[in-house]
């Protein structure tokens, strides 16, 4: 890497005993990191177009991934695929966890060179969830020099040593994987929200495109997208949304850009996905 970038991150407390810090490494294709601790927080089902990497540091997590429940304690690695859906909420006493957020290219980087691995096909997890202590400690490491250290190869070293130990013991690759997953005329719906977002979008308009009734259209888009037309839409105005915070916009003319009726209503579904609200995720970018 020849770009050097140093990193200062502002640690926020959200409600009381909830913490939250995230921050964004340009060195590393735009990386996003998270280290939070949740006491009551839940997350509502949602995807991100990134790879979702993590590890518990300590208490207890249930959640749902991919419509499979499951329980993340000390030791528990994630390692989502990008458009996974999945979810979030304490339980017992709550949990502290560290993420990353790496994109499709720098995960590629990475397993691109391991040896002994097939790297014809795209980069994908089988295993969306495992305890791994091991990994685990190597992920939180990781994730404690990119935060600390100013040293660009210290930051090398230990993202690609634990993202390449992750790679190696539970990736796979496949021709298939990254081929569209929905049929051509969901699809279709699919690119229009992409690129209307910020409009009034309506039932009735997007089952006109899938060339669907609206019940069906429902069903259909569910069945093969894992979350209904409405989810899916919010979940592609919160990614443009904390693009925009990251460069500086302010929350209430980022809401009416995304599509969300004012700002009240874009601090809703941005914690609810987030975990801290769109001017306390803008702060941290720019401190």
């Amino acid at each position: 890497m020849e770009m050097i970038s140093e990193n200062t991150s502002t640690e926020i407390e959200l409600t009381k005993g909830e913490r939250a810090t995230i921050w964004r490494d340009e060195a590393y294709d735009s990386l996003e990191c998270l280290k939070a601790t949740f006491l009551r927080h839940e997350f509502v089902p949602h995807t991100h177009d990134t790879f979702v990497i993590g590890a518990v540091v300590s208490g207890y997590q249930r959640h749902k991934l991919k419509g499979t429940e499951s329980i993340g304690g000390p030791g528990s690695v994630f390692m989502l695929n990008p458009e996974d859906v999945h979810d979030g909420r304490p339980l017992y006493d709550g949990y502290t966890y560290k993420m990353f957020y790496p994109s499709v290219n720098l995960m590629d980087e990475i397993a691109r060179d391991l040896p002994g691995n097939n790297t014809a096909g795209s980069l994908f997890f089988r295993e969306l969830m495992c305890t791994d202590k091991r990994i685990a400690k190597g992920l939180l490491i990781a994730h404690k020099v990119l935060e600390s250290s100013n040293d660009p190869l210290e930051k090398d070293e230990a993202l690609f040593r634990s993202m390449g130990a992750l790679i190696k013991r539970y990736g796979s690759w496949s021709t298939e994987v990254g081929q569209s997953r929905e049929p051509q005329k969901i699809a279709r719906v699919c690119e229009y929200m992409h690129a209307h977002f910020g409009e009034e979008l309506n039932l009735e308009m997007l089952a006109n495109i899938a060339g669907m009734s609206r019940a069906y259209f429902i069903r259909v888009f569910s069945k093969h997208m894992d979350q209904t037309p409405h989810s899916y839409l919010t979940d592609i105005r919160i990614r443009e949304a904390r693009k925009m915070l990251h460069n500086g916009a302010d929350p209430s003319s980022v809401a009416i850009d995304c599509g969300f009726f004012d700002q009240p209503h874009l601090n809703r579904q941005f914690k609810r996905r987030i975990g801290i609200s769109p001017g306390a995720y803008k702060s941290m970018q720019l401190a």
